[in-house]
């Protein structure tokens, strides 16, 4: 019977320990900042994890930051901007770029088709509160790029590439007439594919947070966000604030240590 007991008391610890997430410490000339990784993000959260723990962070700078917006950092200390591979995406719908949110930044689109993130370069969201119509406005404009990335995939086909060197013509001789009346052949084909297409909306706690804490909602969908701040929210605000020059980097050195409690 003792022995059954025990069993299930170190189950129970082994549980409670599972499901614990890992909490990190930024130890910054002007405080700390507290806060913990998400577990749904396995990649990034062990990635930053090892980092960490390797001493990479050690004594590196904010190299980045803008005040409503947010700081960044990431290099090592002896100037490497980054460890020289990327992490795969895992941009989750359930992950939004509120105040405090920790996230990953990465190079764009055009040489990074994927969205994957820099080996260690983050950034901590500072941000700014929007209006709900400012929000309604950024769906739209999250629902136009999808529409035009449907429209793209249907001029990359080999049977409309006559169509589509005919809309570069139009663009470089400034022809907007011409491209609108391409475009509208295929409007209906494109309907038809935008039903089958996940289309951007901000979820109400979304909205709510956004209106009311603040954050950076176009970035949304499209870097990997792995954790958030629960405690230093004015630390950032005090990096956010500080003089910066060329670059937006600040004109003092702003250096870091980061530990995993």
């Amino acid at each position: 019977m003792k022995r059954f007991f025990l069993a299930v008391l170190v189950m129970i610890a082994y549980i409670a320990t599972a499901q614990k997430p890992v909490e990190f410490v930024i130890e910054t000339n002007f405080g700390n900042i507290e806060g913990f990784l998400y577990d749904d993000t396995p990649l990034h959260r062990d990635n930053f994890v090892k980092l960490a723990n390797d001493g990479w962070y050690d004594d590196s700078e904010f190299h980045r930051v803008i005040n409503a917006f947010m700081i960044q950092g990431g290099g090592n200390k002896d100037g490497r901007p980054d460890p020289g591979y990327r992490v795969d995406a895992e941009i989750l719908p359930n992950h939004f770029h509120k105040k405090g949110a920790l996230a990953a930044a990465r190079m764009g689109d055009n040489v990074n088709p994927k969205k994957q993130s820099s080996g260690s370069q983050f950034y901590i969201v500072q941000g700014k509160t929007f209006t709900e119509q400012e929000l309604n406005m950024m769906e739209q404009r999250q629902m136009q790029g999808t529409y035009n990335k449907v429209i793209t995939n249907i001029l990359d086909r080999p049977e409309n590439a006559a169509k589509k060197k005919s809309i570069i013509e139009y663009q470089n001789s400034g022809n907007i007439e011409g491209i609108q009346s391409i475009i509208k052949e295929f409007e209906p084909e494109a309907q038809e594919m935008m039903k089958t297409e996940k289309v951007f909306h901000y979820s109400p706690e979304q909205k709510v947070s956004y209106q009311t804490v603040g954050g950076t909602p176009h970035l949304d969908n499209e870097y990997t966000v792995f954790g958030e701040v629960t405690k230093g929210l004015d630390v950032v605000d005090k990096i956010a604030a500080v003089k910066t020059g060329a670059g937006d980097k600040p004109v003092e050195a702003v250096r870091m240590k980061i530990r995993i409690k």
